[in-house]
């Protein structure tokens, strides 16, 4: 599938469609019977759907919107933590790799690149072995044969081929669900109430700015993190101008991110969502960077897509997310799977 830039009419101001262009209006009506064909489809495969149970404890981290919504940050901040209780001593990431063209399944390996396996299981491998599949279930399988005793999913309530032993629905406060319409219309994988059923748990991410609290069950916990610089990792000098850029579905994010933080940006760009980086699109910068005095930035996640010879001229800035109440998350996590 090809990377695209996420429609600015999927979001519009807090509660205030009258925002949109009128032009914006007619694209959203137009589309709505696109989207109820698109739901009668995804519908019907999962009825046919047959769901496997792994030999071991599955968690999945997944979300009702397309795009960035912190699933990669949440599901290495529960790999880390997991770790850090010894609750399990071997959790393994298990991904499908968008992006890439490597179906698995496999577990990756230090040469692997962003185009055989997709630039997010690449962020997870950094951190922790890696297993790539689009057959969920095989993947779950080969992790157990190489030694795991937990799978951490990367994406997948809506992939009913693995059985999950606890699912966390990952919500963007700062974003919320935009129109709320699915997709094409808008940005909702399916329906927020289907999603919400199939969900043990929320972790909400951020400030609350779209009142998303009040639209869940009362029956479902909310765990609350935010993600912030990860400082130990991240040796970019602020008393420099930067020429930022990102291929992520909302990379005004990351560039709020950079100048809440203290950088000077003189120019943004922004990409489709896993854009493959070419030297043709990064060459522009960097001229324009020598002419300014300035330095590249992008997201760890960009950063690996970027051609290696590319990479030396580019600053990565890395995040990580932070548990408001850690000891309650990993208590409910040590309860939903017993040993």
């Amino acid at each position: 599938m090809m990377p695209l830039k996420t429609p600015k009419f999927w979001y519009t101001a807090p509660a205030d469609s009258l925002k949109q262009s009128p032009g914006e209006h007619a694209l959203t009506g137009a589309l709505q019977p696109v989207s109820m064909l698109y739901q009668l489809g995804h519908r019907a495969k999962l009825l046919w759907t047959k769901t496997n149970r792994a030999p071991l404890p599955v968690i999945c981290v997944g979300s009702v919107t397309v795009g960035g919504s912190g699933k990669t940050p949440t599901c290495i901040a529960l790999n880390n933590l997991i770790k850090k209780y010894a609750l399990f001593s071997e959790p393994y990431f298990l991904t499908r790799g968008y992006g890439g063209s490597d179906p698995g399944p496999r577990r990756i390996v230090d040469h692997d690149t962003a185009q055989k396996v997709g630039d997010e299981p690449l962020l997870l491998a950094n951190r922790s072995n890696t297993i790539i599949s689009v057959n969920r279930h095989w993947g779950a399988k080969k992790a157990h044969d190489l030694g795991a005793d937990l799978i951490i999913m990367d994406d997948g309530l809506q992939n009913l081929s693995l059985h999950k032993d606890l699912s966390f629905l990952i919500l963007d406060g700062t974003l919320g669900l935009g129109n709320k319409k699915t997709l094409p219309a808008g940005p909702l994988r399916e329906p927020f109430s289907t999603t919400l059923k199939r969900s043990d748990a929320i972790i909400l991410i951020g400030e609350d700015t779209y009142g998303l609290r009040s639209m869940i069950f009362e029956n479902i916990p909310v765990f609350h993190a935010r993600i912030t610089p990860d400082k130990e990792n991240n040796p970019v000098p602020v008393n420099k101008p930067y020429i930022a850029f990102a291929g992520l579905g909302t990379p005004e994010k990351f560039f709020d991110t950079l100048r809440t933080n203290g950088l000077t940006l003189i120019e943004t760009k922004a990409f489709a969502d896993h854009h493959q980086y070419s030297k043709a699109d990064i060459q522009p910068l960097l001229d324009y960077a020598e002419k300014s005095n300035a330095r590249l930035i992008t997201t760890e996640k960009d950063y690996v897509r970027l051609p290696k010879d590319l990479q030396k001229q580019v600053y990565m800035y890395p995040i990580t997310l932070q548990w408001k109440n850690e000891s309650a998350l990993i208590h409910f996590i040590a309860e939903k799977i017993k040993k």
